[in-house]
């Protein structure tokens, strides 16, 4: 493939919810354009952009793929990405380094929870965006209805640029109302008579959205006077580029229909490379002003490891070039990196060329520090830009190794699953000792520990996390320590009273000393503090960690012989222990605070099942056909809370979930916590 200049390149995303056919359409669009020779399908696994074998296994994507195409002169960039909920860092990903979005929209279906989610990724990045009604061939295919419901979500600049000709099986084409012609695999033609009317009412609502967006325009429409195709055009680029249109096209991936039009308008109306503000960490540059000074600014904004090459970054070009053989500073590593062999991508193939150009996406292997998220430019004149900011992960597992083999090759191969993916977190809880694994849910997890024994060879079990139970006193009690033993030569004595009393959750622990007339020595007060601290870590309930008290050292007793710190340290651990049991002992758990978005149909059937995991639900908020539920509760209930709520929702939900604090624990839970909890300690022993 010829290198294009930056006003002839088109970057465009394919987002949607998931099952939309976003991988189906990349793959008729390879096809329309004669990239490809032969359309493959996602259900035979041969297309380009769904290579991975977990993809290939499960028939959905779960990786950003690029399939580059030719299409009148112009090189259109596609990003096809994952549409299921797990895989939102993909898109995460893809969003960053776009120009425009084309979210696809099921037929059928109609609007989603995952559109909502990348119309919000999109916002967020700045991104012009499109729409296209995906399967117009499926039985129930509704053109209309979509239209409505994407106008009444996202406002009046949604505005349909395109008409179906015929539906369902009678799907054969589009009218293009800027033209007023239909286009069908016959080529171009009138307006079928029995939808002149239906056109000219859809047009009429085009006509009226974008001459708003040109003074000229509306003063030429207000007095009467016809608007020419090219006006329209040229103001619809416009308005798309400042975000003041949104176009509705359809079509159907699977049938290879409506495909050129498509192609057609993804290069005449989408923004190119040279269009563009680049986000810097000082805020939006106009691209010309960085191509002025000719400063080489480019993002890392994927990276694939893989056992034999080792890294492949990919990044997107904002400014300059980057040659092959050549060096280039990243300054989020304050570190010079050398540029190997430079690679365009199609799908799995990667083809070496000598230097990726302004607006290009290129791949590059074996950069040393670089990562995700990370700027390449030059030292003499640098820029930094804008990263990627990555969601929170909702899912949690405890892995394992599964032999000793796996053990000594586990951390190495975590490094390159979290560098590959930074919505997969890995960290060692202290207080249960489990190492966990985060993500975005249930399959996410599970692809991951997949990938990772078949690219690095270690095979791990999984399991559910356990809770990090705390302890805490819900009354004042008070109590001596005292540790005599008479040995050979000096003995040991120390002698200590405690008080202990509860504080405000969240308090953490307090140590006092109210020692008057030196009952205790001074240089042993420190031994009993460190004392009470090693007692706080196991708690005489369950054996969990205690916080939120205060303990008061108030009176006590010492031998000017016997007495040292370490019996000043074992007695205070005793006094505290028998404070503690008389301080009317609790079990608290950790509480998280949740966001959850639903379409409003499976709302009942959510707040009933939070109801059974003693969530408190918070406050709810109705938008647009989607309500969104506010609520807090126990983490243990929720630990698999991903997988409850794509159950009940047919996968059409979604949400978040922070840590907030702790709260007791009801009795008969405690009761049943406490038995396991000693259960496991027999059996350690």
């Amino acid at each position: 493939m010829k290198e294009y200049r930056a006003e002839q390149i088109r970057n465009i995303g394919l987002f949607s919810h998931g099952g939309a056919g976003k991988t189906s359409l990349a793959e008729a669009m390879l096809f329309q354009s004669g990239a490809i020779t032969r359309l493959g399908r996602v259900e035979e696994g041969s297309t380009t952009t769904d290579y991975d074998p977990d993809e290939i296994k499960r028939h959905l994507s779960v990786s950003t793929a690029l399939a580059p195409c030719e299409w009148k002169e112009h090189k259109v960039n596609v990003l096809d990405t994952p549409g299921y909920a797990d895989f939102v860092g993909e898109v995460v990903q893809a969003m960053r380094v776009v120009d425009g979005a084309l979210i696809l929209i099921d037929a059928v279906s109609g609007l989603e929870v995952g559109t909502e989610t990348v119309w919000q990724e999109a916002e967020k990045n700045g991104v012009a965006r499109m729409f296209f009604v995906n399967k117009m061939e499926r039985e129930n295919a509704n053109f209309d209805s979509v239209v409505q419901s994407l106008r009444h979500r996202f406002g009046k600049k949604v505005v349909a640029i395109q008409i179906p000709i015929g539906s369902q099986q009678n799907f054969r084409g589009v009218v293009d109302l800027i033209t007023l012609k239909a286009i069908t695999e016959q080529g171009e033609t009138d307006v079928p008579a029995e939808l002149h009317d239906t056109a000219q009412g859809y047009r009429d609502t085009m006509v009226e959205t974008i001459v708003e967006l040109d003074d000229e325009l509306i003063n030429k429409y207000l007095e009467g006077e016809e608007i020419t195709a090219d006006e329209l055009k040229r103001a619809l680029r416009a308005g798309l580029r400042s975000k003041g249109v949104f176009p509705v096209m359809c079509g159907a991936a699977l049938a290879n229909r409506g495909i050129s039009p498509l192609l057609d308008a993804l290069v005449a109306y989408m923004p190119s490379p040279s269009e563009i503000d680049v986000r810097t960490t000082d805020g939006a540059v106009p691209v010309g002003k960085l191509a002025d000074e000719n400063r080489l600014a480019a993002l890392v904004w994927k990276t694939i490891s893989d056992p034999y090459v080792g890294r492949l970054n990919y990044f997107r070009v904002y400014s300059g070039a980057i040659q092959s053989d050549s060096h280039v500073w990243n300054p989020n590593r304050g570190r010079e990196e050398r540029i190997g062999q430079l690679y365009l991508l199609m799908g799995k193939r990667q083809d070496p060329v000598p230097r990726v150009g302004m607006g290009d996406i290129g791949a590059v292997a074996k950069l040393q520090e670089t990562s995700t998220g990370d700027t390449l430019t030059s030292k003499e004149n640098p820029v930094r830009l804008a990263g990627i900011e990555f969601p929170a992960p909702v899912f949690s597992a405890a892995i394992s190794p599964k032999t000793k083999a796996d053990l000594d090759k586990l951390g190495s191969a975590l490094s390159r699953m979290t560098e590959e993916d930074p919505t997969i977190t890995v960290e060692k809880n202290a207080e249960t000792g489990e190492t966990l694994m985060s993500g975005m849910g249930e399959s996410h997890i599970e692809i991951t520990v997949e990938r990772m024994k078949r690219k690095f060879g270690v095979d791990v079990s999984t399991g559910v996390p356990k809770v990090a139970y705390r302890e805490t006193v819900t009354t004042s009690a008070k109590a001596q320590g005292r540790y005599k033993k008479q040995t050979g030569g000096h003995g040991m004595f120390g002698d200590t009273w405690l008080e202990i009393e509860p504080l405000p959750r969240g308090s953490g622990f307090e140590f006092a000393d109210r020692i008057v007339g030196g009952a205790v020595p001074k240089n042993f007060i420190p031994a009993v503090e460190k004392g009470v601290r090693e007692a706080l870590q196991e708690g005489v309930l369950a054996g969990f960690p205690v916080e939120d008290v205060r303990v008061t050292l108030y009176d006590g007793s010492y031998h000017p012989v016997d007495s040292s710190e370490m019996s000043f340290k074992i007695a205070a651990s005793m006094g505290f222990k028998k404070a503690a049991e008389a301080a009317r002992p609790v079990l608290l758990e950790p509480i998280v605070e949740m966001e959850i978005t639903v379409p409003d149909a499976y709302t009942g059937d959510v707040i009933g099942d939070l109801n059974t995991k003693r969530a408190q639900v918070l406050g709810m908020v109705p938008e647009d056909g989607f309500t969104t539920i506010q609520a807090r509760a126990p983490y243990a209930e929720v630990r698999r809370y991903a997988t409850d709520l794509r159950s009940i929702t047919q996968a059409r939900g979604r949400f978040t979930l922070k840590f907030c604090g702790y709260d007791e624990v009801p009795a008969h839970t405690a009761q049943q916590v406490i038995a396991e909890a000693k259960r496991e300690k027999e059996q350690e022993k």
